[in-house]
């Protein structure tokens, strides 16, 4: 079965849909689930925040409400954003889940962006998932081992390594896809039917200037 990493924080809306769509895929790929950190990803590439930017914000706000509308998926925004999403990432993590991964990772995605809920307060994330039928005081405990703190450093560090500037990446070889709107790139890659020209990229990077800056007149 073809395979590929989907790194995910739960501070972002187009993680979310992400993960919907892919819900519906199960059976056609295998899915490494790695929950990281946004924050020390931006930090590292100096990037700047969503919210840090107003019209930004309110442009990606504006295409969210947009996206469900048109594919028909159930969209709030969690009771406070930005928040502290690192206990929803351990409780998330494979070494915390186990075999129950996938069942948290979906029980508190539509917690936060369906029911509403703050996700940054472990009592409320620990209601969904008892809600959801899971062991939420087991898992909880385990979130503050050593180990998981360990496991999420390495997802961050994992995501770094292939080039992740942002949630949700995709990472299929050595091969990025960075957000929402590539999963038909990626799924297409994966099929063997990658649309890229390699040759010109080589030749069009080897001409681009890593940076630039403008002169304003």
């Amino acid at each position: 079965m073809k395979s590929f990493v989907f790194y995910f924080d739960y501070l972002s809306p187009f993680s979310y849909y992400a993960h919907i769509r892919l819900q519906k895929l199960r059976n056609e790929y295998s899915i490494s689930y790695q929950p990281v950190a946004l924050g020390p990803l931006l930090n590292h590439w100096g990037i700047k925040g969503p919210g840090e930017v107003t019209p930004k914000r309110e442009f990606l706000l504006k295409q969210c409400l947009r996206y469900s509308k048109k594919h028909n998926i159930p969209f709030t925004t969690p009771k406070t954003h930005p928040f502290n999403s690192l206990y929803a990432l351990r409780l998330s993590l494979k070494g915390v889940a186990g075999d129950l991964q996938e069942k948290v990772i979906d029980t508190l995605w539509k917690a936060g962006w369906e029911d509403r809920i703050d996700m940054g307060e472990p009592e409320e994330l620990l209601t969904a998932l008892r809600a959801a039928g899971l062991p939420a005081d087991e898992l909880y405990e385990k979130s503050f081992s050593r180990e998981a703190k360990v496991e999420l450093k390495k997802n961050i560090e994992s995501a770094i390594s292939a080039g992740s500037f942002g949630v949700p990446s995709f990472v299929a070889g050595n091969e990025l896809f960075w957000g929402n709107d590539s999963l038909e790139d990626l799924f297409s890659f994966l099929d063997n039917r990658d649309t890229l020209d390699r040759e010109k990229l080589t030749t069009l990077l080897a001409s681009t200037p890593r940076a630039a800056s403008q002169q304003i007149p």
